[in-house]
């Protein structure tokens, strides 16, 4: 059976928009994998400065001066 030239070009055309359309589909999951991480970062600092604070002092400041 002879291989037909315009299905070989159509196959060829599809496989090429498939494989584009995979490297694309891969680089938005990339880029929403980096976001995901810089937020979720940016919200424990956020939490951490908040803790920090409202945090209360460890010892009492009397403590402080009277080592020095």
């Amino acid at each position: 059976m002879p291989a037909d030239p315009k299905l070989d070009r159509a196959q060829r055309r599809r496989m090429r928009n498939a494989e584009r359309r995979l490297k694309e589909a891969q680089q938005r999951l990339v880029r929403a994998e980096r976001s995901v991480v810089y937020w979720t970062r940016m919200l424990a600092d956020l939490r951490f400065e908040r803790t920090c604070a409202i945090q209360p002092p460890l010892w009492p400041e009397e403590d402080l001066k009277m080592e020095k």
